[in-house]
């Protein structure tokens, strides 16, 4: 049976690094939970979703960061997100209202995503409110003053594919290109822009809003780049009309 007056899960887009892009009702909700989630990929890492937030907040929370370790083993990240889940809701049958961060939007490419399902899968009637957070490659368009997208013209927001030549065909059917999870496929992906001609329309950013961050517009043919560099990145190339 459903407990009266359960208190609510929050999932919360923190946006893309910048603390300032954080929207008001995501700082008001966090200002006011008991106890904030944060993920993070490695135990000794530390969580940027909290370093985004934690020097922003009226006092000091209680937080306690899940590890969602890089992997694509779907029985480990099963159980990753379970166990979560099953910590999180014996945080909120506690009486505690709780928030879990998020990098980006929470329901785009997340880990949110996966963690909602196991929430509901064990718990039905949780009562759940997602805060939209501003994503990567909309930061990275405001920087350069980059127009996505004008009339009727057709955007993909996609994944860089695991076989490159597969993202060539999906360039040539849209207007403007949006990629994400580039990682070490940044070098290759460079190279494809550049061979299509298109390098030059291309904007790259990279850990926007945080420290080390990587601004850049066009890639010229002398350009070159390392596998590190692709992480924490989004590429966005809108082809100029002929």
């Amino acid at each position: 049976m459903r407990k009266k007056n359960k208190p609510t899960f929050y999932g919360i887009g923190v946006g893309p690094g910048d603390p300032e892009l954080l929207t008001l009702k995501a700082l008001n909700i966090l200002n006011n939970v008991d106890i904030i989630f944060a993920p993070k990929a490695k135990i000794k890492a530390d969580s940027l979703a909290r370093e985004i937030i934690e020097n922003i907040l009226d006092s000091k929370k209680e937080f306690i960061e899940l590890e969602f370790p890089m992997t694509k083993d779907k029985e480990e990240l099963e159980k990753r997100y379970k166990n979560s889940a099953k910590i999180i809701l014996q945080k909120i049958n506690n009486g505690n209202q709780v928030a879990y961060l998020t990098i980006g939007d929470p329901l785009l490419y997340s880990t949110y995503i996966y963690l909602l399902g196991a929430l509901k899968e064990s718990d039905p009637d949780l009562v759940i409110e997602t805060i939209p957070g501003i994503s990567a490659y909309s930061a990275v368009a405001a920087r350069f003053s980059y127009s996505m997208a004008e009339k009727n013209e057709k955007v993909c927001i996609c994944p860089v594919p695991t076989d490159i030549n597969d993202l060539k065909k999906t360039i040539l059917d849209h207007d403007t290109i949006v990629l994400m999870k580039v990682a070490k496929k940044l070098p290759e992906i460079v190279k494809l822009l550049q061979e299509m001609g298109i390098g030059q329309d291309a904007i790259f950013g990279s850990h926007v809003g945080m420290a080390g961050e990587k601004l850049i517009k066009g890639f010229k043919n002398n350009c070159s780049f390392s596998e590190k560099e692709g992480y924490l990145s989004t590429i966005i190339v809108r082809k100029r009309k002929q």
